[in-house]
């Protein structure tokens, strides 16, 4: 979307306060699949790590815009809720590593559909947001203060803002493929 029709989107999302609930989830459900933040590949063999900051203006707006989709009751955010699975004696390659900091709003561009977000709660609960209506899974690893890594998958299968909750950590570990979509 262009940065003109996401400013405007705010606008048109302000205007449905009063509708009934179910007219605004059909709503926000168009709007999910219509977002998307850049010309980045939605291959399956050569996925987009883009940091936001590489798309700052589109960026904030779609951001904006999701955080009012929140506001308003036209999404609501899925808590998924994450069990690591250790992993041990095998070499490990993460030619990624995404820093997270606390600011609210989108961190990094996984894909034109796939984004990271730190929501504007009290927690600065991170969030895997999915539009485009794809499906698929998305792999990442933590590192213990023992050193070992935990291996965490977000499995998704339609549009949303699954909340990663159970998740403390400033880095996340990427092999090469953290995207497997279907």
């Amino acid at each position: 979307m262009t940065r003109i029709d996401l400013s405007h989107l705010s606008e048109e999302i302000k205007k449905t306060q009063n509708w009934s609930n179910h007219r605004k989830q059909m709503f926000g459900m168009g709007l999910m699949n219509e977002l998307y933040i850049t010309d980045g590949s939605v291959s399956k063999t050569s996925p987009v790590i883009i940091p936001a900051s590489d798309r700052a203006m589109t960026t904030q707006l779609v951001s904006d815009v999701l955080d009012d989709l929140i506001a308003y009751d036209e999404i609501d955010p899925m808590v998924y809720p994450l069990e690591g699975e250790p992993v041990s004696g095998t070499e490990l390659d993460f030619p990624h590593l995404l820093i997270l900091n606390n600011e609210p709003g989108i961190q990094y561009i996984l894909n034109t559909h796939l984004w990271l977000k730190v929501m504007d709660d009290p927690e600065r609960t991170l969030a895997l947001v999915v539009t485009g209506n794809l499906s698929g899974a998305f792999t990442f690893y933590i590192e213990q203060v023992s050193g070992q890594f935990e291996k965490m998958v977000v499995n998704f299968d339609k549009n949303g803002i699954y909340l990663l909750t159970k998740l403390s950590v400033d880095v996340l570990h990427l092999t090469d493929q953290p995207l497997t979509l279907h």
